[in-house]
């Protein structure tokens, strides 16, 4: 519906006028009546009418002063200007004002007055499409304009020097801060996820752009976006309303939970990839916090937190102190000492704080503990689905759980149930296993432990105690036996015994063997029957010299 507002001092000028026409069937509503331009004013200030029927001559306010009103706060307004003979100068000056059409009071009719609605109807359409298209192109271009601003900051991220002009003529010597926000979409694997996730993506895109006004934004993967958003330096508060209030806007049920960090305030253009190193080391805290929280480089300096890639791993796995705790839970499990064990794994797990631990170091001593707990009541089915379980959790709080779970399923049985006694022997027996599968490539004391899950330290101790060997021993024997047989059975040269025997060296190889056996490697393939005939052709290798 076109709407149609009359103005006309005369009461039964607006009565003739309002009878002798069929709005509603014609595409118009009479929005409102009015004695004069000034009561006319608050239909225009408020946007609306469409189209203004005005009398010219009217007291208070005429129709020359409305139209030009109407006309400098709504362009698109259509004014019909309703005039007697003598009005003429008033209505040219009308025109000239932007009135669109007059119409003579004593010749109007229904006919003249739907022609001049119609084609002032008609008219606004037109105007209103190219406005419509002027609008597409200028948002087409602007469009185009930020696509380009946006790899511009890709590039520039990586020291593209072009890239990094742009980005300075874009920031203008603002101080700007970078932005990422994780998606946490674990779950996303089905063809439906993924499209779920994409929409999650641009949704988040579209509320940055809403939040930070002229911020730059970058989907680098599905479920993770950066963004540069330029802030006054006094905008430190208001920046983490802004925040919060982007991360309190989480969407529904199906939809995957974010967090979002940010980095320090810069203004040299030439810090762009710090700004971006100091967001993704303080997103790193979203494991140990959970989701749906803002991480700030400043916050993550004050509690101590280095990041992924600079975070030296505390009293970790690879430390004694770290591998202490583990061995002293170990002891615990194999006596049997439910409380000893259960201070010893609450000890381990208060260290998984960001002080002290990365994630990949909280991972590798869940995976630690697990492996333990398997051998403790045999690594079955359920074991592997404690281990699987593992690799689907998120975040340090759901970990733990998991761990104390797990760890309250040894003691569940029954009262007297307790973790199996042997389990330094069921992991050196897992150990032996391995070793018969593999002694012929090579292998190491860290390599065997790591199979088996426990510290190098810790199954080196254990082997020889179980053994009365150690390590390096057995894996000498083992080859020295491979290496009779092949003597005993085979035309191999000594060096093609070495080799498929374990040994990568040859003279190594024969200095054991002499020392073990007594004769070399030769002199006892030649005992039994199995040596090359000797000639000119015989090389220093069939002696193993």
């Amino acid at each position: 519906m076109c709407r149609v507002l009359l103005v006309d001092d005369e009461k039964m000028a607006r009565i003739g006028i309002r009878s002798v026409f069929d709005w509603e069937n014609g595409g118009y509503e009479l929005v409102g009546e009015a004695s004069n331009g000034q009561k006319a004013l608050k239909w225009i200030e408020n946007g609306e009418a469409d189209i203004l029927i005005t009398d010219i001559a009217m007291p208070v306010m005429d129709g020359l002063e409305l139209t030009r009103i109407a006309k400098a706060r709504c362009p698109w307004i259509k004014v019909l200007l309703l005039s007697c003979h003598s009005d003429f100068e008033y209505v040219r000056e009308g025109i000239r004002l932007g009135a669109s059409d007059y119409i003579l009071k004593p010749t109007l009719t229904a006919e003249a007055l739907k022609t001049a609605l119609d084609r002032m109807r008609a008219k606004q359409e037109e105007e209103r499409e190219e406005r419509r298209i002027i609008e597409r192109f200028k948002d087409q271009k602007e469009s185009e304009e930020l696509k380009e601003l946006e790899k511009s900051l890709c590039k520039a991220l990586c020291g593209h020097t072009e890239a990094m002009a742009r980005m300075k003529a874009y920031l203008a010597d603002r101080p700007y801060r970078m932005l990422v926000c994780g998606i946490d979409a674990a779950e996303a694997s089905a063809p439906e996820d993924e499209d779920a996730l994409s929409e999650q993506g641009e949704s988040l895109r579209r509320r940055f752009g809403q939040l930070f006004p002229g911020a730059l934004t970058v989907q680098l993967r599905p479920d993770t976006l950066l963004a540069l958003v330029p802030a006054a330096q006094e905008s430190g508060q208001r920046f983490r309303e802004q925040a919060e209030t982007f991360l309190e806007r989480q969407e529904g049920a199906a939809a995957y939970p974010y967090s979002l960090a940010a980095s320090r305030p810069h203004s040299e253009v030439e810090k762009l990839r710090q700004a971006y190193t100091e967001a993704k080391k303080a997103l790193a805290l979203a494991f140990f916090t959970g989701p749906g929280r803002l991480h700030l480089a400043a916050q993550r300096d004050k509690d101590g937190f280095h990041g992924a890639a600079g975070c030296r791993e505390k009293g970790g796995s690879d430390d004694g102190s770290g591998m202490s705790a583990m061995n002293a839970l170990k002891e615990a499990l194999t006596a049997g000492f439910r409380s000893k064990a259960e201070r010893e794994l609450d000890a381990m797990i208060a260290r998984w704080t960001p002080g002290e631990r990365t994630r990949t170091g909280v991972m590798r001593e869940a995976e630690e503990l697990l492996g333990l707990f398997a051998l403790c009541k045999g690594a079955g089915a359920e074991a592997v689905r404690h281990i699987c379980e593992l690799s689907r959790l998120r975040y340090k709080a759901d970990i733990e759980r998991h761990i104390r779970n797990c760890f309250r399923e040894l003691w569940s049985f029954d009262d007297n149930a307790r973790p199996n006694r042997s389990l330094h022997e069921r992991i050196v027996m897992q150990a032996l296993q391995y070793i018969e599968e593999h002694y012929t490539e090579s292998i190491s004391l860290q390599q065997v432990a790591d199979w088996v899950c426990v510290s190098r330290n810790y199954f080196s101790e254990m082997f020889k105690r179980v053994t009365g060997q150690n390590f390096i021993d057995y894996l000498i024997a083992l080859r020295l036996k491979r290496a009779k047989e092949l003597l005993r059975n085979s035309s191999l040269r000594v060096y093609e015994v070495a080799e498929q025997s374990g040994f990568n060296d040859v003279k190594y190889f024969s200095k054991q063997f002499k020392k073990t056996v007594g004769m070399t490697p030769a002199e006892y393939q030649g005992l039994s029957g199995k040596g090359r005939n000797t000639d000119s052709r015989k090389t220093r290798h069939d002696f193993g010299t």
